[in-house]
């Protein structure tokens, strides 16, 4: 058993999947040191949150980082149809909208954001 979970720990390890880290090819002849930092570029942060979660229908959606640009807010059902969708234009800085799904039927759907070209989707759970 011991064999086992060393070899599954090598093989995800070598894959780049333990821990979350993934090795590039640049990067696999650099040794690497316990106090090295990894910094990422630093993106336009763009979110979407959604509450409560999981909610009875009620939703607020707050979105960020899209000041003064228009975005596309749909919600899908598990099988990616749109049960609803919104355009919304000359966001600020931390736009709040709240949205009635009281009427969908309990189950998982999902609220995507769309804007620039990129999207963004968050877990719904309506009980």
């Amino acid at each position: 058993m011991k064999k086992q979970i060393l070899f599954c720990s090598t093989l995800l390890a070598s894959l780049g999947l333990l821990c979350g880290s993934l090795v590039l090819p640049a990067q696999a002849a650099a040794p690497v040191t316990h106090d090295q930092t990894i910094t990422k570029p630093v993106a336009e942060e763009r979110t979407l949150v959604v509450y409560p979660n999981p909610s009875t229908g009620i939703i607020h959606l707050t979105i960020s980082g899209l000041e003064g640009r228009r975005a596309e807010i749909s919600v899908l059902n598990v099988i990616g149809t749109v049960m609803y969708r919104e355009t919304l234009s000359e966001l600020n800085d931390h736009s709040t909208k709240t949205l009635d799904l009281s009427k969908f039927a309990n189950g998982l759907y999902y609220v995507k954001l769309e804007a620039d070209n990129s999207s963004q989707l968050c877990k719904l759970i309506i009980r």
